[in-house]
């Protein structure tokens, strides 16, 4: 019986056990309360007296609202419950132990009858070490997003970015640096993966691209020399998709690289493409070559670097794209809050002036 999921145990042992005492209530591995029709603690099960610290004689002397400091009005609180019907009512609260100390939980709430009595029952789950990780996830995230360079412009050129994580932890990452303040070079990556060894990985990638980019070689050895080093720091199964791209202010040339990220978005010339090249994954080949191409660019081209998070939520891009920047680039913010979206998205946004 304990293998049912907690929330029909209760509703369960009363349909097996019609008339059992309220002892059995013991075999539950979660704590359980049982409230009267007014929210008078009528039994504790064992598991519940150990988390509370009271005895059973103690608790039929609490109302539920001396354990919930959340409750204000006990009756729309039950009455709540009481209307969830077989669904049950999910929710969170802060409960107090008889220590005084204060536990965050969920409860599992539902209306249910017992010895012919209509009482109410609450399956406890402590979610302090829940909220604690939630908390140190939501951490790094900001520390992850704190990493990623602001918007940036001057006489050459407009950045803009946009980064949303799927989950607290991402991924992805982009950066950009200028070299003799003509040639602009820089990178979008996203690590196959998610959660904390993503995060782990996406530190060590990261240096490895900013040590790659400080290396006097074309873009294309730039990432084959990146990928030969960062194959010891990624897991067996993982893998990182890149693109590499330098503008040179001089020249008007647009040099790019792509390692898993094939494709990026350009107007060019008022045109939106689709520039699509060859490349292999980062960390699966030590011996992997990459390719280099270039394109012109002019005075007021955009051009859009993306992990395939966002560019998967693209319709027709070169159908659909607004030509101008304000207008494409709210085109993908909205792409982006698509219910579609199940991966980090991460876009560098360049407008040339």
């Amino acid at each position: 019986m304990n293998d049912l999921p907690l929330e029909e145990l209760v509703t369960n042992i009363t349909h097996f056990f019609p008339d059992c005492s309220y002892w059995i209530f013991d075999m539950l591995n979660d704590p359980l309360l049982l409230l009267d029709e007014f929210g008078m603690i009528l039994f504790m099960n064992d598991k519940a007296r150990n988390f509370y610290g009271h005895s059973q004689e103690e608790a039929k002397q609490l109302h539920i609202a001396q354990l919930d400091l959340k409750i204000t009005v006990s009756a729309k609180y039950l009455h709540a419950i009481r209307k969830s019907g077989d669904a049950g009512y999910i929710f969170l609260s802060t409960h107090k132990k008889k220590s005084n100390e204060l536990v965050p939980i969920q409860i599992h709430a539902r209306y249910i009858t017992v010895h012919d009595k209509s009482v109410f029952a609450l399956v406890i789950k402590d979610i302090s070490l829940e909220k604690q990780l939630k908390q140190e996830f939501e951490r790094i995230s900001q520390m992850q997003k704190n990493m990623l360079p602001a918007k940036y412009k001057n006489s050459l050129i407009e950045i803009r970015s946009i980064y949303r994580p799927y989950n607290y932890v991402s991924g992805d990452f982009f950066d950009f640096k200028w070299e003799n303040n003509h040639i602009l070079h820089g990178y979008i990556f996203d690590i196959m993966g998610h959660g904390l060894a993503t995060a782990f990985n996406m530190s060590a990638i990261r240096v490895l691209l900013v040590q790659a980019f400080a290396q006097h070689l074309p873009l294309n050895e730039k990432l084959a020399w990146f990928n030969q080093q960062a194959i010891p720091f990624l897991e067996n199964d993982s893998f990182v998709a890149v693109l590499g791209f330098s503008f040179d202010f001089n020249t008007k040339q647009l040099t790019y690289s792509m390692a898993g990220i094939n494709q990026f978005l350009a107007i060019n010339q008022k045109q939106p493409l689709v520039i699509k090249e060859p490349g292999i994954f980062a960390g699966l080949d030590k011996n992997a070559v990459y390719e280099q191409h270039t394109m012109s660019f002019f005075s007021g081209d955009i051009f859009y670097f993306m992990t395939d998070g966002l560019f998967e939520l693209l319709p027709t891009p070169e159908q659909h794209c607004p030509i101008s920047c304000t207008a494409s680039y709210r085109w993908l913010c909205k792409a982006m809050r698509s219910p579609a979206c199940r991966d980090d998205i991460s876009a560098l946004c360049l407008y040339i002036k």
